[in-house]
């Protein structure tokens, strides 16, 4: 095995045992067995478990800031735009879950976690980015001017968190027919919230 394939071991062991465990809970020894490599070699790649938990972590990143930067560049429709975020997330879930899952338990409300920098400028980039979105939709005449697009972008992001965290904390299975429902109802109480010319309270 070469030192990238190596690499790779490790960052799924640790993404199982952090799934499993935890990050307070996780020990570098357990990823360790769970790479099938010694304690120290472990510690040849990474120096120590902060190190090893953002380079994984930044996997989730990753897809998030790229997916929705293709977004912001791309010329569909708003409604479609919004879909392909939700679409991201779920199918993420199904792939990956315990990425998922430490993403909703260890980064979303890893208090922690949001208080390093590098982690708020990373968060900060994802709404920034949505509400960019959001911004557009505005301009486009489809999504209503009198709330702050951070603001719809802050809605529809935490709809999608909710979700997730459902589906984590119960250790949901998401088939299709479930996640084109959970898309739907995203969208239909979002934009129905959030189009031009819906009747306002008073």
């Amino acid at each position: 095995m070469d030192r990238d394939e190596r690499g790779k071991n490790i960052i799924e062991a640790a993404l199982t045992v952090f799934g499993r465990r935890g990050y307070t809970d996780t020990r570098m020894a357990e990823i360790a067995r769970e790479a099938g490599m010694s304690y120290g070699l472990l510690y040849h790649y990474f120096s120590n478990k902060e190190t090893l938990f953002e380079a994984l972590v930044e996997e989730w990143w990753r897809g998030f800031h790229g997916m929705l930067e293709t977004l912001k560049l791309s010329s569909v429709p708003t409604e479609d735009k919004l879909n392909c975020i939700i679409d991201h997330v779920l199918s993420l879930y199904n792939r990956q879950p315990q990425l998922i899952s430490i993403y909703v338990k260890e980064i979303s409300r890893g208090f922690a976690y949001h208080s390093n920098s590098k982690a708020q400028e990373k968060f900060n980039r994802i709404f920034d980015l949505c509400s960019d979105l959001m911004d557009e939709g505005q301009k486009m005449g489809v999504l209503r001017n009198d709330i702050q697009s951070k603001y719809l972008s802050y809605i529809f992001l935490g709809a999608i968190d909710a979700f997730l965290s459902v589906m984590v904390i119960g250790e949901e299975k998401i088939t299709k027919s479930r996640e084109k429902k959970i898309i739907e109802a995203i969208m239909q109480v979002f934009l129905e919230g959030a189009r031009i010319g819906q009747k306002r309270g008073g």
